[in-house]
């Protein structure tokens, strides 16, 4: 009889752990679902170019890549890109270099999924690109990414 007895606490407590470890799975996924739609947060990236270039390098497409990884899992409303150049060379040509960076961010973002009519583009040239001074601005050869869940 004590061996009935010693099998049916086990069974008691099989049945008490699982409802535990049920209760917590189910609150964990909860957590899951909650910090997912939390983690929906503009994200705000910028890549940098070499002088002249208009390309985006390796680096450049692994921190879009990692941008588009931290929204994945949210709806897009509007991406923003900005394209700048920077002081040295005309400003025509600084405007259609800016213009440039701008795209080909828009181009790898079309590449992995994104709506174009979701992306609003813009180029700078070589606006803002001295201090008051009228000293070059360092890191201007850039474009700027802010995705908007």
């Amino acid at each position: 009889m004590t061996g009935l007895k010693d099998t049916f606490r086990l069974f008691g407590a099989a049945a008490f752990l699982g409802m535990i470890s049920f209760g917590a799975h189910s609150m964990t996924e909860a957590a899951i679902r909650k910090d997912g739609r939390a983690g929906c947060q503009p994200v705000e990236v910028s890549v940098y170019f070499a002088p002249g270039a208009t390309e985006l390098n390796g680096f450049a497409e692994s921190v879009l890549n990692n941008a588009m990884y931290r929204v994945g899992k949210c709806e897009i409303a509007q991406i923003d890109v900005f394209g700048f150049a920077d002081a040295t060379g005309s400003p025509d040509v600084n405007q259609k270099i800016s213009e440039q960076r701008a795209q080909a961010a828009l181009d790898f973002l079309v590449a992995k999924g994104v709506n174009a009519e979701q992306v609003n583009l813009a180029a700078l040239g070589d606006d803002g690109a001295r201090d008051t001074n009228g000293k070059p601005l360092v890191m201007r050869r850039k474009a700027d990414l802010r995705i908007v869940p």
